[in-house]
């Protein structure tokens, strides 16, 4: 059996076409990509306008799960693996069981690959045009590269990213390749720098149709993001400046209202998807509405709100859906969830670097022109020093992006080497508590039993 197959698994099953349709032999009925239209198609593909996984939120301080609910069904509802991150178990995934957020990203990563191998050769259409769909390609296999590296191996450490195992770096369309290894931490950053440096000269000013197709904020705040994630905060900084530059477009909360208490769907007003100007790039949560009435929120996170005046509490958690009473606010937007990039991602970014190394004001002036358009007579913000300013900063983050595929997780992470903000996560399933120490490496995914079952010498991580 290819082993390549394990890591995509879901290649056959989900593809308009199979994995060998690039052969020499083309396959009866099934249509090989030759014009430029038809890599165009294959960027529209609908598992490409799909990323992440929600499942990540069950490890983190956002989340809180009673034992039994008629809401949510409860812990006691779960699947195993949901059940195993929220009580911060060592096994995830048992043999035979799928993990979606590998599967699905090097599902996608198979198609960037296509279009990044051949595009160049298609006919029927210029240089120029054919360089931005590689461009557009190009970002795509980034975004899943930065999402795979830090769900399934250590946050990036200078000091050991060269040695710490991260994720295999499969960049062709070949699937043919045996006994897979993990490339280095730094070495699948090193990559998706490489990817986003390539594509930025040529992605367009604007998307193209819509957000769900990448443009030059984008690529942009993805090297913001990178850099972020790297404690690069000067480059981060550089980069959300010239994201914001390119689109700095905030949607105002205020008008928009909850519309029926008892709908699920069509709960609130508020414009999602394409509709949402904040959207810049947009990838739908496997399930569209995401984590929607999942979970309900920590204590801890709903009371960083202001439950009065905060649109973001007011529209997105709920005590009350589909006629029952909540005892706890409910994340239950039931709009669709947005796993890829927005523009207040990237004041948060802007705001975060310059807390760290630059102005606290200017970190004020950048989460309060956000704050403005959330919370109903807002009062601006005041930072004492740079330290408070990083913590008000973290505190905005938190309000703005909860429940949203991976990225509470990798913001632990991260938060978690320094020490000022290095945290213990604590859980209580049925009367029992259960602890995530900082920087444990139960943080870290397991690579999935499957993938190393047909890939012997692939390093596990040890949890």
């Amino acid at each position: 059996m290819k082993l390549y197959k394990f890591l995509l698994c879901a290649c056959l099953a989900l593809s308009v076409m199979s994995c060998d349709d690039y052969l020499d032999i083309q396959p009866k009925g099934i249509v090989i990509p030759e014009k430029s239209e038809d890599y165009e198609r294959l960027l529209n593909y609908a598992q490409l306008l799909k990323a992440s996984e929600s499942y990540p939120n069950f490890m983190t301080d956002d989340v809180f799960m009673p034992y039994d609910d008629d809401m949510t069904g409860g812990f006691i509802s779960l699947g195993l693996p949901d059940q195993h991150l929220y009580a911060f178990n060592s096994e995830i995934f048992g043999e035979g069981e799928s993990d979606g957020l590998w599967e699905y990203s090097y599902n996608r990563i198979y198609y960037y690959n296509v279009v990044i191998d051949d595009i160049m050769g298609a006919t029927q259409d210029t240089e120029e045009h054919k360089k931005q769909l590689r461009a557009e390609a190009l970002v795509g296999r980034a975004f899943e590269y930065l999402t795979l590296v830090n769900a399934y191996a250590n946050h990036y450490d200078p000091s050991t990213a060269a040695t710490d195992p991260g994720v295999p770096l499969m960049l062709d369309k070949n699937i043919n390749k045996t006994n897979l290894q993990r490339a280095t931490v730094q070495e699948v950053y090193d990559q998706i720098k490489a990817d986003l440096d390539e594509a930025a000269p040529n992605l367009p000013e604007k998307p193209v149709l819509n957000a769900y197709r990448a443009s030059k904020p984008v690529g942009y705040g993805m090297l913001a993001r990178m850099y972020l994630y790297m404690g690069d905060y000067k480059k981060a900084l550089e980069n959300a400046v010239i994201s914001l530059q390119n689109n700095s477009t905030l949607m105002s909360l205020f008008p928009y209202k909850v519309v029926d208490r008892d709908k699920y769907i069509g709960r609130i007003d508020v414009p999602d998807g394409d509709e949402n100007p904040e959207n810049i790039y947009i990838r739908l949560a496997p399930w569209t509405f995401g984590f929607s009435a999942t979970a309900y929120a920590s204590e801890e996170l709903a009371s960083l709100y202001d439950q009065e005046k905060d649109q973001r509490y007011l529209l997105y958690f709920t005590k009350y859906l589909g006629g029952i009473d909540l005892d706890y606010p409910l994340w239950a937007p039931y709009i669709y969830a947005n796993m890829a990039m927005s523009t207040p991602e990237m004041y948060l970014i802007a705001a975060e670097c310059e807390a760290r190394i630059g102005s606290k004001d200017k970190a004020m002036e950048y989460i309060n022109t956000l704050r403005d358009n959330r919370i109903i007579d807002n009062v601006p913000l005041v930072a004492s020093d740079n330290k408070d300013a990083l913590v008000k900063v973290l505190e905005e983050r938190r309000r703005e992006m909860p429940m949203l595929g991976c990225t509470r997780l990798i913001d632990l992470k991260r938060l978690n080497r320094e020490p000022e903000f290095a945290k213990t996560i604590v859980h209580e399933v049925n009367g029992v508590e259960y602890k995530l120490e900082p920087n444990s490496p139960k943080y870290i995914l397991p690579i999935p039993p499957t993938v190393l079952r047909f890939n012997p010498d692939m390093v596990p991580n040890i949890r």
